[in-house]
């Protein structure tokens, strides 16, 4: 960075000195490095400094040489310093694998940043001595899965606030900011954006940012069989409804003996792994029921959908019964004065609707 020095001379100089007749020069004093480098002005004006200013910072001297008597003057001098400070910052969500960061609109999140090159004290401009911070938040329209970072940060910001510390600091977030008419279907992006201020002719400027996508909590529907249904004859056509998977996870159809589904292991009727990055909602059939249903009982479907926030049901649990057999009771008479002995006939059968009689023969 090179700073423009103003050149104020003549009411320095002694009143017995011409400022015409005099050679009159800067001389820049690099702290850091003890590079000297003298530069020639002329009376009045301005003129950009001869080398760029260090970390350090530079001693600027104005000199005035006379040439009769030989005398030298030092009319002024300042030590300038060159700041711009530094940032770097990260999204870190519980979800280590995304391409790019990513997680669920209820699960907690932090932003990690370190700042640096801030200067401390009070005689400071406010660019030398902070940065702000900006979090925006967009969210998605119907199919869109990215937006354009630029759109994003120039919308106004959820919240603001500086920082004036060098150092790590850390955000935490228990959720997602965004919105939706139902909570747990907001989905979009997250952007937290470091700026180095306004400083004199320097814009604002962005010196770090970091974004995370956000995706809405899964849901289902088991269609087709609904809790209580007493089912005689052939199943029926059972769909699944799976609403907006989160990218990465795998869902399954469990069936379980009973109506306990906790602390037994179901068996695996239907399973649905998603190999994508963003989330998405999927249909689909289940033929392979009927034939892990070959005993009456009583049966509890469950949908569930496992993610790296955890196993989670996508809907309530469905119970229903099976009752195929079909039972035939018969008593048989053989005559008027002769009364024989009552039997009973039970009649089984694998399918068919269950059959219940007492007839006099």
């Amino acid at each position: 960075m090179k700073t423009i020095l103003p050149l104020l001379m003549l009411a320095a100089l002694p009143a017995a000195a011409s400022p015409q007749d005099n050679i009159h020069f800067i001389r820049q004093h690099q702290q850091g490095t003890n590079v000297v480098w003298d530069m020639p002005v002329p009376t009045t004006g301005q003129a950009p400094s001869a080398l760029a200013l260090e970390s350090g910072g530079s001693l600027f001297q104005l000199w005035s040489i006379a040439a009769s008597p030989a005398r030298d003057y030092l009319l002024d001098q300042k030590l300038v310093g060159a700041y711009m400070p530094k940032a770097e910052i990260k999204v870190v969500t519980l979800d280590p694998d995304g391409k790019i960061p990513r997680t669920r609109v209820d699960q907690p999140f932090r932003v990690e940043i370190q700042v640096s090159d801030l200067l401390t004290g009070t005689e400071f401009p406010l660019a030398a001595s902070s940065v702000l911070l900006e979090r925006h938040v967009a969210s998605y329209s119907r199919e869109q899965t990215v937006l354009d970072p630029v759109a994003v940060i120039s919308s106004t910001p959820m919240s603001s606030g500086y920082l004036t510390a060098n150092g790590q600091h850390v955000m935490a977030f228990q959720a997602s900011g965004l919105t939706a008419s139902d909570p747990t279907k907001a989905c979009g992006e997250e952007h937290f954006v470091i700026h180095a201020l306004p400083d004199g002719n320097i814009a604002q400027s962005q010196i770090a940012s970091a974004m995370v996508q956000v995706w809405p909590v899964a849901s289902g529907e088991i269609k087709g069989i609904t809790t209580g249904d007493n089912i005689r004859f052939q199943l029926p056509q059972v769909e699944l409804l799976l609403n907006d998977l989160y990218p990465r996870s795998d869902t399954y159809l469990l069936l379980f003996e009973g109506t306990q589904t906790t602390g037994t292991e179901g068996t695996i009727i239907k399973a649905f792994p998603m190999d994508r990055e963003t989330s998405a909602s999927h249909v689909l059939r289940v033929s392979e029921l009927e034939s892990k249903l070959t005993d009456d009982g009583t049966y509890t479907l469950v949908l569930v959908s496992e993610t790296v926030f955890g196993r989670e049901m996508l809907c309530d649990p469905v119970t229903f019964n099976i009752r195929r057999t079909i039972q035939v009771n018969a008593m048989q008479v053989v005559g008027a004065s002769e009364q024989a002995p009552s039997e009973e006939f039970i009649y089984e059968e694998a399918s068919g609707e269950s059959l219940t009689s007492d007839e006099s023969l």
